[in-house]
Order: C-alpha cells, then structure tokens, then sequence
C-alpha cells in the first residue's frame, strides 16, 4: 500500500488525468492490498525452532557434507565473513534476518537487525539501536532470535538491554519500540540471557525477569503479550516469584485436548504452559534448582525437556523428563511419563525422529530415549567436539550438529543409533547459533561467519505456522464468557488525563468470543471510569490504580500509573514505601529513618537484587536534570555503588574504586569518562546529574555532565566530571542506580526537573 502511494508524482498524475472508473478501480486495489505486505513463501524459517516449533522441517535432497572454506566446486553457497555471532537467524520470504553486533570496538558500538537476501547473502537493510544500561556484554549481542510474522511481514527483535522492536522486514524501518526494562523492569543480566519472541495470531509474546511495580514487584519470569501492529499491551501473566535465574527457553505453540497451549521453561527451574491468547497458567512441573535454559521439545501431547543444574530432589546434575499434556482450563495437568537424570543437557534441544528422542548433551555425547518407554538406546556416545550449546536440527533424514568446539557433523539415524555420514571444524571459531533450513538451503551460524549450503535440487515444503498448532475444539462447545481481558494491561497517564479501555473476551479454553456482555468497571484508586474511559484524579501524583472489569462471574485487571509532567520531589516523608508507580523500586529498597529524617534505603539483603536499577516515568522525557542526597554504609571494609541515571546513562559514585563515572553500557563503556573522586561512608553528599542534547539530527549529540559535594557545603559552580555522547540516547526515564552487595545505600530529597 505504502508503494503504491509513493509513486513518482508524473505516474499519479496519470492516473488522477484517465476517467473516475480508473480511478475508483485504483482506490479499490489500493484498499485490498494488505497493510505491509508479505510473500506467499511459506518455506522459510521464520521462527527460531522453524515453522513446526521443533527443529525439523520437511525437506529433500540436502547437503549430507559441506566444506567451510568453500572453493571450486563446493555447496556453499555464500559466506559472509562479517556476519557472526551466536544469534540463530530466521528466513522470511527468502529474506535472512539476524542480530548483530553493530560498530563494535567503537564509540558508537551498539545492536542491529541485519537482513540479507537469503539466496545471496547481500545486505539489504541493516536497523540499529543503542544498548543502554545493560549488563550485557558485546560478545553476547544476539544470544536471542529474531521472530518473523508470515501475516504481516514484520519482525520482531529483544534487544540485549531489553529495548522491544517492531521492524518493518522488507524496508527495515522501525514500526514502534518499547523499552521493556525501563516501563516493566525487565532486566538484562551479564550472560545474555535475552528471551525470544513468538507470534500468535494478534499478539507478539516475550518473556523475561520483571522487577515490577505494585503488586508485581518482587521478582518473577513474567510474560507479555503485546499487539503485535501497534504495541498496546493486550495481557501480563507470570511463573513464580522469586525465580533463582533468568533464561533464554524459547516458548512453542501447540494444539493439546483441542485446547492452545504456549509451552516454555522458565527461571524458576519448571516447565510451564500457558493459554497464548488471554496469558492464563494452565500448569507448571518443577523440574530444576536452576532456571530452564534448553527449550523444551513438544511432540502431540508430550513435553521432553533437559536441563543440566541440579534437580527439584537428591544430588544428581541434570536431566531429561517426559511429560503428558492433558485436560483443558483449569483441569489441565502435567503428569510425568519417565524421567532419566544424570543427563546434563542444560542447551541443546532435542529433535524427535520415528518414537525416539535424540539430544546431545553438554558435553557433545549422543543420547538417544525410546520416547514412550525412556528406554536408552544410546548413552553418551562421541561423536564430534566436547562441548555442546547449539540445537539440534533434523530435515531430509539426517541430524545436522555444530557444537561449541567449532566443530560439526551430519549424522543419520538408524535402527540400532546413527551413523556419522560427515564431519569437520571452522577454524578459529565456535557454534552458538544453531543450524536452520530454509527454502531447501542449509544456514550455519559460527561466532565469525555465516555460511549458506545448499544443493542443486533441494527442496523443502511450505509450512502455514497458523495450522501447524493444530485444531481447537469448536468455539461452539464452550460458548460462555470466562475470561476478560482489559487493554491495554499497563499503562502510564498523567493527572486529569484519560484512557480509553477496551475488553476482550474468551472462553475457558482462551477462545476469543464475539459476544455481547454486560460489563461493568471498578476503580480501585485515584481516578474514576465513564463507559469505557477512565479519567485519572487530577490531584494524583506518583500512585497506582488497579481497575477491574466484571461481566457474570469473568473478571479482568487493568493497571494504571499516574505520573505527573516535570518538576518532580520525592521526600519519603509521607511514604511507607517507595512511590506506588516507580518501577524496579519496591522489594529492594524501603523507607527507613536515617539521621532522624525517612530515607529510600536500598537493602543489602537481597543477594539477587543487590545491583539493581529502578525507573519513575515515562521513557519519553529528554534534556533534564535529576538530583539527590545519598549516602553509603561501609560493611565487611566495602562500600557500595550509588548512581543516578538520566535519559539512558548513569553516574555512579563508585565505592571500592574511589572513582566517578558516567556511562551508558554498563558492561561495553563504549562512551565513558572516568575521574578519580574519594568520598567517605556515613557521609550525606550531594549529586546533580544532567543530560542534554545538543544540535539537530542527525548530528545530534548527548552532553552529560555531573557534579558532587558534601551535602551541608554550597553547590560549586564548575561541573565535576562532564561527557559526551556521538551515538546519543534521545530520552529515557529517570531513575536510580545502586549496588549494595554489602553495604546498604541511603538516598533522600530526590528531584527531577527540565533543563532551563
């Protein structure tokens, strides 16, 4: 549609210049022709475990070797030597999309979406964005997937500071982005370990850690389900509080007792299932101590899923379980079939071929399970490499491997095991990403090049992902309203301001329902609700509201924080806790008496949220200023970190080093300016930190500048430490940083104003 309205003006005229039957004629195409349109190629790859969720795809005559220096003669293809990375790619409408890093080894390194023409390799549209305030490292850029929607054509992409995109997949240009860690508090941690995105029908579905607010703030593995067209969150679910890790699982769809079901491991060591459309737990099996990493393998109504930490019981490391699916709403349930420990397989997962279960462990052994009985038909058998982190993929008869090693082999099953029909090593170089197949061509991803393999006459079958899941039972059998959902789920709105809500409703089985009903609102807190319109108080300031939906016996939350324009004061004196809509805050800190006055004390109790930040507003605000008191203990001779950020940087008093610094990425400093700077425990100072941008796009330049004294001494007139920033972050929440590992941290008389 977009195309077609960017004619070249002398090709419009021509048409508006022929007779009104042309033009109506236009209209009418025009009118048809889907939003962003996409390819009737549905022998691609567009999800991370391929169109069936499952690492297996329906293809012929594939490479059974290949050569990775390729030559005369070779089956590859086409190599790219710039693009690597553990990311496992997506083939869309013969587009390859991948997450890279971007500029690395400079000022302005940050993340990117690549596409490539999938039968080339030649790029056609790269998308980059910044990385701020994040744990983790470059070499992790791209631990997670890309998602492609075969409906619409777009992408979608979590970044490593858990920045949420929308990207249109044939031009490559944004379609909306959320930054999830700043208005949900996700976190991004050290490892990467950044969740995958999935698609079902409407919705776009990510999960991850969330330190939340309300309600919602102790730590859990929460899921989000967004409007995959416009962002507006449709729902907000979760496993259990308090998980002991976060993950990179990726979820499956499928279709169990007629009922939809997205399957996942989590962070709190269990497997769970979830309703895809409403975000309804079905049913969890704890499984590990640790968080689930493998993505578990759903085969009909059986889960198989590994892991390789320490199991719910005894002493034993790792191992693979066998679950049966059944029952619908809340009767669904999870029984364990059998279970095998002593199986460390904490990455890869397994593929499912002819009843038998093959998974190759962490340290690159073949295991092979007769899938109904458990049965061991192979047991920690080499057979290439030592180390193992990649998925298995299995197509035309055969198990294409790559492991950590470097190395690779193509193996293919047989009666009593497998046969090893080739193997080799990349030099120089590993394999995270997993191998994928796509419009009959073989994708190897290694942590230095992309290779593409294929032969003359390889084939593979189309794929529809939507009737892949299976079918549901008949919206008719279960007609009555059981559910409600109110959307958008979350949202931010300042004092007087209004929301317009809209309901959506569904069956047990989560089956969207176009009934009439009649609804009826409540409002718990500072605002009221007119029809569908709700109207926040307009004396509110920093609070929640939690509005409820009723229709029979269904009922659904909403979930609203008031937050006023610039300036803003936060004294703790009239609070219990941190402020209701400051997010990442509650849990972590709480209000204390400190020098006879209440204080925001950031607790050093929690070992798993000692480090951590919290955010409180919108992410929209740019060029201002944020300032408050702190004070650090001192604790087993160790002082702790205190830091304020402020549109996407921070400058964090740090304790053990003596030192001042601003930066942005917390683990890359790809902009940084450090100074020496001594300051004593028990001692109130002053900080003041300001950022602002300078020029006009897109030149545009962040000019970050800090300063700190004693709190009882006059503010000196000459900033204390000043950056700058060529790859600039245009606006982000403020907030607060900490790390009070062993020491706690006091902060009072916080203020957030605009600069002059």
């Amino acid at each position: 549609m977009q195309s077609l309205f960017l004619m070249p003006s002398l090709f419009r005229k021509s048409w508006f210049a022929g007779s009104l039957r042309a033009l109506l004629l236009f209209a009418i195409v025009v009118i048809c022709l889907p939003a962003a349109p996409a390819q009737a190629d549905n022998a691609g790859w567009p999800y991370w475990r391929g169109p069936h969720y499952n690492g297996s795809a329906t293809a012929t005559n594939l490479a059974e070797d290949w050569d990775p220096d390729g030559g005369e003669g070779s089956n590859v293809l086409w190599k790219r030597d710039d693009i690597g990375g553990p990311c496992t790619p997506i083939v869309m409408n013969e587009r390859l999309y991948t997450i890279q890093r971007s500029l690395p080894g400079t000022r302005r390194e940050s993340e990117k979406v690549v596409c490539l023409d999938a039968k080339t390799g030649e790029t056609l549209w790269e998308n980059q964005y910044n990385v701020w305030l994040s744990d983790v490292p470059a070499e992790r850029i791209g631990w997670s997937s890309v998602v492609g929607d075969q409906e619409t054509g777009n992408v979608y992409v979590l970044g490593a500071c858990d920045i949420f995109l929308c990207i249109n997949g044939e031009t490559g240009e944004t379609v909306w982005q959320i930054p999830l860690h700043e208005q949900f508090g996700m976190l991004s941690t050290y490892g990467g370990r950044t969740n995958f995105p999935i698609i079902h029908e409407d919705l776009v579905i990510i999960s991850g850690i969330i330190i939340n607010w309300g309600e919602f703030a102790k730590p859990n593995h929460r899921l989000l389900g967004f409007d995959k067209r416009t962002g507006k969150i449709v729902w907000f679910s979760g496993t259990r509080d308090l998980p002991y890790d976060t993950t990179y699982s990726a979820p499956s769809l499928v279709t169990i007792d007629g009922q939809r079901q997205l399957i996942m491991g989590a962070g709190d060591g269990a497997i769970w299932g979830f309703q895809p459309r409403t975000g309804k737990p079905l049913w969890n099996f704890p499984f590990s101590r640790r968080g689930i990493y493998a993505t578990p393998l759903v085969v009909g109504n059986q889960v198989f899923a590994a892991h390789s930490e320490e199991n719910v019981s005894g002493s034993a490391m790792g191992a693979i379980v066998a679950l049966n699916i059944s029952g619908t709403g809340d009767e669904t349930k999870a029984e364990e079939v059998w279970k095998r420990e002593e199986v460390v397989a904490g990455y890869s997962e397994p593929v499912f071929v002819d009843g038998r279960v093959y998974l190759v462990d962490d340290r690159c052994k073949m295991w092979i399970f007769d899938a109904e009985t458990g049965e061991t038909i192979v047991e920690r058998k080499a057979f290439v490499g030592s180390r193992q982190r990649s998925s298995l993929l299995y197509a035309d008869g055969k198990i294409y491997v790559l492991t950590e090693n470097g190395r690779w082999a193509v193996v293919k099953p047989t009666e009593d095991g497998f046969e090893v029909l080739s193997k080799g090593r990349v030099d120089n170089a590993d394999f995270a990403g997993s191998p994928i197949v796509a419009d009959g061509r073989l994708y190897f991803p290694s942590s230095k090049t992309l290779y593409c393999v294929a032969t003359e006459n390889g084939t593979q079958a189309s794929v529809d992902m939507a009737s892949s899941m299976g079918d549901e039972t008949p919206l008719a059998e279960n007609p009555d309203v059981a559910q409600i959902l109110v959307v958008p789920a979350e949202s931010v709105v300042e004092p007087g301001k209004q929301i317009e809500l809209s309901t959506r409703l569904f069956n047990r089985l989560g089956q969207s329902l176009d009934v009439d009903a009649d609804i009826t609102y409540e409002v718990q807190g500072a605002g009221k609700i007119e029809g569908s319109t709700f109207t926040a108080n307009a004396d509110a300031s920093h609070t929640g509201v939690v509005i409820t939906a009723k229709a029979g016996n269904a009922t659904g939350t909403a979930r609203v924080r008031i937050v006023p324009p610039l300036p803003w004061k936060f004294t703790f004196d009239e609070l219990s806790d941190p402020p209701l809509s400051w997010v990442g805050a509650r849990y972590r800190h709480v209000i204390r008496d400190v020098d006879g006055s209440p204080a925001l004390v950031k607790i050093s109790t929690i070992p798993k949220g000692a480090r951590s930040r919290s955010w409180m507003g919108p992410s929209e605000l740019s060029n201002y200023t944020i300032s408050a008191d702190v004070r650090g203990a001192r604790s087993n001779d160790k002082l702790p970190d205190i830091g304020l950020t402020a549109q996407g940087y921070v400058m964090d008093l740090m304790g053990q080093s003596q030192q001042l610094q601003i930066r942005t990425w917390s683990a890359q400093l790809r902009m940084a300016e450090t100074i020496p700077f001594a300051w004593k425990e028990n001692t109130w100072y002053r900080m003041k930190f300001q950022a602002e941008i300078e020029s006009e796009p897109p030149a545009q330049v962040a000019i970050l500048k800090g300063k700190i004294w004693p709190r009882d001494e006059p503010e000196p007139k000459e900033w204390t430490i000043t950056a700058r920033d060529e790859s600039p972050n245009l606006n982000a929440s403020p907030g607060l940083y900490g790390n009070a590992k062993d020491a706690e941290i006091y902060i009072d008389n916080v203020d957030v104003t605009a600069n002059e």
